[in-house]
């Protein structure tokens, strides 16, 4: 794990047998639809919550679930699927995007996954919802080319998706991020919905129904706003009881 003033930790609940399971980065830096990906696979597969990761720069807040407290941040999994998603309703400032995104290479080597997914929303100034995708090693590029995903030939993947996909270049890691290109008045959930699309393809044992992601989509974004809200407001001064 990154030690020093960006340390991060990961701590476990549970310790379930994660080899050869599919991670899935969500971390969002600038957009929520990261968020909205990640949530929507915890729910709609009925994930676990095995562990939460811990920083003294995240939000020094509490979500609240069913009256339950959780960490802003938290790893969740479907063993039978091996699958493992992690979930922040809190942007990662750039700077720290370099700590998170090792600490998830390193968590995801020690468990024996075999690659990370993550997703990203970037704008474009006019047209449809594009779905690009980038690989780290030759295989994952051959398994985007495979799904008939179109692969990003230039660009800048920023935050955590990108040091991530440098991080499994250099160890020789499979990581794939799936960017969906979308102007800023397309919808949240149209362009979340494009991109589990397209995860669903890479991964085809990840079997979901997106109709519900069009019925509560205003429900979930707002919640996903409110929570944002709060977040950002505790990082700009600590909330005391």
């Amino acid at each position: 794990m990154i030690n020093g003033v960006t340390d991060i930790r990961i701590k476990e609940y549970k310790r379930p047998d994660l080899r050869g399971s599919v991670v899935i980065d969500g971390f969002p830096s600038s957009s929520l639809v990261t968020s909205l990906v990640a949530s929507y696979l915890v729910a709609h597969l009925n994930m676990d919550q095995v562990a939460f990761i811990e920083s003294a720069h995240f939000p020094p807040v509490a979500f609240v679930y069913g009256g339950k407290p959780r960490y802003p941040a938290r790893v969740y999994v479907e063993e039978g699927l091996k699958l493992v998603t992690f979930v922040s309703e809190f942007n990662i400032p750039l700077w720290l995007s370099r700590a998170v995104a090792s600490a998830l290479i390193d968590w995801s080597l020690k468990n024996g996954c075999e690659m990370i997914v993550s997703t990203l929303s970037v704008p474009k100034e006019s047209g449809d919802v594009a779905i690009y995708g980038v690989g780290s090693t030759e295989r994952t590029r051959e398994m985007i080319s495979k799904v008939g995903i179109e692969q990003m030939g230039i660009g800048v993947v920023p935050g955590v998706p990108g040091v991530l996909l440098c991080e499994g270049r250099w160890n020789n890691f499979d990581v794939v991020v799936l960017l969906a290109e979308a102007t800023e008045d397309t919808p949240l959930f149209t362009a979340a919905a494009m991109l589990l699309e397209a995860l669903t393809k890479l991964i085809p044992r990840i079997k979901i129904d997106l109709e519900p992601l069009y019925r509560e989509a205003k429900t979930i974004q707002d919640r996903l706003h409110s929570l944002r809200e709060v977040a950002q407001a505790a990082e700009r001064k600590p909330m005391y009881g």
